[in-house]
């Protein structure tokens, strides 16, 4: 005869207790920039001033996690992009296309 154990269940289950998220600060707490998850730069995350002063590596890095952050808002937000993504996306392509005329 075989015997089938009962998964354990109740205060005393063995099994390993879920991970809490990460506590958010209350509204109103101030707090540096929020760093955006993943590959994207959000609106709130720095930005350079001087984009020629960047290496072009290190520009098409930031244009692809601009272009990320559009894409994104775009699947996520009905509103569309929040504008200063807009902004820099058009500073950056006038950037990269200024260094290809060149």
């Amino acid at each position: 005869m075989t015997t089938i154990a009962s998964e354990p269940t109740g205060h005393n289950d063995s099994r390993t207790p879920p991970v809490p998220h990460a506590v958010l600060p209350a509204p109103g707490m101030t707090q540096g920039p929020r760093r955006t998850p993943g590959s994207r730069l959000g609106p709130t995350e720095d930005f350079p001033e001087d984009l020629a002063g960047l290496g072009m590596g290190d520009l098409q890095v930031l244009h692809s996690r601009i272009t990320r952050q559009l894409d994104h808002d775009y699947l996520t937000d009905p509103a569309g992009p929040h504008v200063s993504t807009m902004d820099r996306c058009c500073e950056l392509t006038a950037e990269l296309d200024a260094r290809d005329g060149a």
